[in-house]
């Protein structure tokens, strides 16, 4: 099933955006990320064509859809062996209906008390019979690059037959994900892998492209020759933000387990003996992952679960203190970002900027632990020049280190050299 969401007639190189996973929701990280993706890739002057495995995207239902915002910078998306009716595609496949039916017993068995965990399938290698279906769907109308979204899509690139670049976006290092989740106390819902079975789905790559620094300077040690590019989030020409009001925190966050894990730690931990100091002190929770707070820590004292905010300018500025108790993470965190293009003081733990390599250092407040958060946080509450120092380094230099300019370059290089 072949869809053309922008029909316009284009000369522009062809990217194929490999896919194993749906695309239905934007309130997750690598949601979020794709797109940020996706868009310095236009950027760079190539459409895109998504590509979707015809079986693993479907995951545990018969029916998905495309986000909007994603499909929108789509030239086609392509998803073999099902039919697309009003804006959802339908598995053909038999195979897919029955784990549906698996996945409705479990669910209502987890229902009823079950400690029931329903996989997902990040993680999982591409089977051998759907990458030779994805690389046939490439092959008939080969790209200029052929990207594979996640290592565990990789073996579907070593089976194209037709001259194409051979690229990764690796929102993760998957290897590292479960230990990860396992220092953080989360469940592993996911296939476990090694560094060196992932380094072997990578090793047919001219380009992986990272959210994280760190974990680029990891894999480039195993793949030396592999030309690498660090993708760093978004950053929105956000307008700048009036500093008024009372000093105030905010945290921004999708749903992701590092984000719960942090907001939790944070009202449990830190929250109660910040009001006991500072009684007017409010707590802001933007995004998503408000959703996730259970009623008795939504009703805390002085916090305010706002949800999605269409305008992010509304909490930022000199009196708007972001956070970062991030205690386990994967990829790179994007709120730290935000925070700082939207001229706010920030205050985070090291591992928070882990994902930055060191370009944000200077710009951040690094705490090591719950007693120097607290410290640093009522410093910055009562220290409005400090904030506003803190501010202004923030809008002055933020934009230029998180900038798509080599990500875009080696994209741009990579295909003239090809077309040599």
């Amino acid at each position: 099933m072949s869809d053309s969401p922008s029909s316009a007639a284009s000369t522009r190189p062809v990217m194929d955006l490999l896919v194993q996973r749906q695309l239905d929701n934007m309130s997750t990280g690598n949601g979020a990320y794709l797109e940020t993706f996706m868009r310095m890739v236009k950027r760079a002057g190539i459409d895109i064509r998504i590509v979707f495995a015809p079986y693993q995207s479907f995951g545990n239902r018969p029916w998905a859809s495309v986000h909007p915002r994603l499909s929108s910078l789509a030239r086609e998306i392509v998803w073999p062996r099902a039919v697309k009716i009003g804006n959802r595609y339908w598995s053909l496949s038999p195979r897919i209906y029955a784990r549906f039916a698996v996945r409705l017993v479990k669910e209502a068995a987890r229902r009823l008390g079950a400690r029931i965990v329903i996989p997902s399938y990040l993680g999982k290698e591409i089977s051998r019979d759907e990458a030779e279906i994805v690389a046939r769907t490439c092959d008939a109308r080969p790209a200029a690059i052929t990207l594979a979204e996640y290592s565990s899509m990789g073996p579907a690139l070593k089976r194209l037959k037709a001259r194409t670049l051979h690229a990764c976006l690796m929102h993760d290092l998957l290897s590292d994900r479960a230990e990860r989740f396992r220092e953080g106390g989360q469940v592993i819902d996911f296939d476990e892998t090694s560094l060196e079975t992932e380094i072997d789905w990578l090793s047919s790559c001219d380009l992986i492209f990272y959210a994280s620094a760190n974990e680029l300077a990891k894999v480039k040690l195993h793949l030396p020759s592999v030309q690498m590019a660090w993708v760093p989030p978004d950053a929105p020409d956000y307008q700048p933000t009036e500093d008024t009001g009372k000093p105030r925190l905010v945290f921004i966050g999708t749903v992701h387990g590092g984000n719960t894990e942090a907001i939790n730690h944070f009202l449990d931990d830190i929250w109660p003996g910040l009001t006991a100091k500072a009684p007017d002190l409010e707590l802001q929770i933007a995004g998503s992952i408000g959703r996730t707070l259970t009623p008795a820590r939504a009703a805390l004292p002085n916090v305010k679960v706002l949800g999605r905010v269409e305008s992010l300018e509304s909490l930022g500025g000199a009196n708007a203190i972001g956070i970062a108790p991030t205690r386990f993470a994967t990829g790179v965190s994007i709120k730290v970002a935000e925070y700082l293009l939207l001229g706010m003081p920030t205050v985070a733990y090291p591992l928070a900027l882990e994902g930055f390599g060191d370009v944000l250092d200077d710009l951040v407040v690094v705490a090591n632990g719950p007693a120097a958060l607290e410290s640093e946080i009522l410093d910055l509450v009562n220290n409005p020049a400090r904030r506003a120092e803190l501010s202004q380094n923030a809008r002055a230099r933020a934009r230029s280190r998180l900038s798509h300019d080599t990500a875009i370059a080696l994209i741009q290089s990579a295909l003239a050299d090809g077309a040599k």
